[in-house]
């Protein structure tokens, strides 16, 4: 009997084994009890050829939710064997609704491929009776999977728009895909040739597709939905070397081009920008000077900035003149509105001062019981005269004077359209033309110019256009 057991321990460790790697088992309850997988936690064990996308599907949840509950920072990557953890999965639907933010090159039809759905199925559930209105910024409630068996059905593919010349052995070896996967993908003769601007889906692709006009190969917008008084990034990546210029809500967008086809744009939304939809115009220049245009819809939300009112005593009464204000407003919009194509920042910026906050950029203003005309167009930092004023980041000084309304200012051009300006200061430490590093002292916080009390204000252009600095203390760019 004793020699019986024995035999049947390594079966019994085997079907333990097998029982584990099998697939997804729920999570034991504290009680000794299964856990319903439905509002609860589950725990899957990848197996071959499975995707983030696919798990997701399979139990109702999105690839964000599983990414964030196992610490995965890249969803393109999980292995064979891994046990995942599965919050909220759930059995009964073919795939959790998400929300999505229309990027550019996104449609209903390539939508539908990101998240094995159907172009009707978002229409419907988003009341979309045009489809070619679609903007940047739009927020789309789509529910994965929703296009039948996810087992069954190919991952998300990228789409290629075929050049003149071409034919699918060609597509296929550049692409580095099975030319028979691409054309059965198609419905297309492997060997025949294909009309130039044919949009084709490219099997095993990585991301989601996006459908974007020629000579455009990837376009990113950041951040979507655009918000008054921040600023935007584009990163835009052409077939071949071009050139590229926009503007945008009529500020110009200028663009910084390296490796040839690589293109960045920095610019701002202004504070009184009121929300919708506006339209962001780019032109493409070739070498031989063939133009192309394009026109891209943009989302925009409010900011949701407060309001302050503002007493000046009676020796500042003259500081709100016209006479006063519009030749200094002349000279700090003309020095903050340059470009330069050297870039001189990188990553986060830093604080200029280590005083508390004591006004917010964007909020409405009104001065000595007026209306609420203007806003204001930086950040406010509290602290004792004479506390140190920090450079947040690398950059050559433009401007460094004292002014009627400002005070003592000083204005550093960063590179790519970025400049800072820093008002009121007791002393300025830097000239014209000095180099400066991230951290640096340049000047000490004052009360100079029109100003209530000793603060220091921080205040940003970027492409001409007054944004809010602390953005960029809290997101890198491009």
């Amino acid at each position: 009997m004793i020699r019986l057991l024995h035999r049947s321990i390594p079966l019994v460790a085997l079907l333990i084994f097998l029982w584990g790697v099998a697939g997804p088992h729920p999570v034991l309850a504290q009680d000794g009890n299964q856990s319903s997988p439905v509002g609860g936690t589950t725990i899957h064990v990848v197996q071959r050829d499975e995707t983030l996308f696919r798990i997701a599907m399979r139990y109702g949840t999105t690839v964000e939710a599983i990414a964030a509950a196992n610490g995965i920072s890249d969803p393109r990557y999980i292995s064979v064997g891994q046990r995942l953890l599965i919050p909220n999965a759930r059995l009964d639907v073919p795939g959790a609704p998400i929300t999505h933010s229309v990027a550019p090159g996104d449609t209903l039809r390539t939508l539908a491929a990101a998240y094995q759905t159907t172009a009707d199925r978002i229409a419907t559930a988003n009341f979309i009776t045009n489809p070619a209105r679609l903007f940047i910024g739009q927020e789309l409630t789509i529910n994965q999977g929703a296009a039948g068996d996810t087992d069954t059905v190919a991952p998300p593919r990228s789409l290629y728009r075929v050049q003149p010349s071409a034919n699918v052995l060609r597509i296929a070896l550049r692409l580095g895909v099975p030319w028979r996967a691409l054309a059965e993908a198609n419905g297309l003769a492997s060997s025949g040739p294909v009309f130039a601007g044919l949009q084709l889906w490219v099997p095993g692709g990585e991301g989601s597709p996006h459908d974007l006009p020629s000579p455009l190969v990837s376009f990113t917008i950041t951040p979507t939905p655009a918000v008054q008084g921040k600023t935007i990034a584009l990163h835009i990546t052409t077939e071949r070397p071009a050139v590229l210029a926009g503007t945008f809500i009529g500020y110009p967008v200028q663009f910084v081009t390296h490796d040839g086809n690589q293109h960045e744009a920095l610019f701002g939304v202004h504070a009184f920008t009121e929300g919708g939809v506006y339209p962001l115009a780019l032109s493409v220049t070739a070498p031989d000077g063939a133009q192309t245009h394009l026109t891209f819809s943009v989302r925009v939300d409010e900011g949701g900035y407060g309001t302050e009112m503002i007493s000046l005593d009676t020796q500042q009464q003259d500081l709100l003149t016209a006479q006063v204000t519009e030749p200094e407003w002349d000279l700090v919009a003309r020095t903050m509105s340059a470009f330069t194509a050297q870039r001189y920042f990188d990553g986060l910026m830093g604080l200029p001062s280590t005083g508390a906050i004591t006004s917010q950029f964007g909020t409405r203003r009104a001065y000595n019981g007026g209306v609420l005309s203007t806003f204001h167009s930086g950040t406010d930092f509290g602290g004792a005269p004479g506390s140190p004023v920090l450079a947040p980041a690398a950059g050559v000084v433009v401007l460094a004077e004292a002014l009627p309304v400002r005070g003592n200012a000083t204005i550093i051009d960063h590179g790519w359209g970025v400049l800072t300006g820093y008002w009121h200061q007791s002393e300025i430490s830097v000239r014209v033309g000095d180099v400066v590093s991230a951290g640096q002292v340049i000047g000490a916080v004052g009360s100079t110019g029109r100003s209530t009390g000793p603060h220091l204000h921080w205040e940003m252009w970027v492409g001409g256009v007054q944004v809010d600095p602390m953005q960029w203390v809290q997101q890198t760019f491009p």
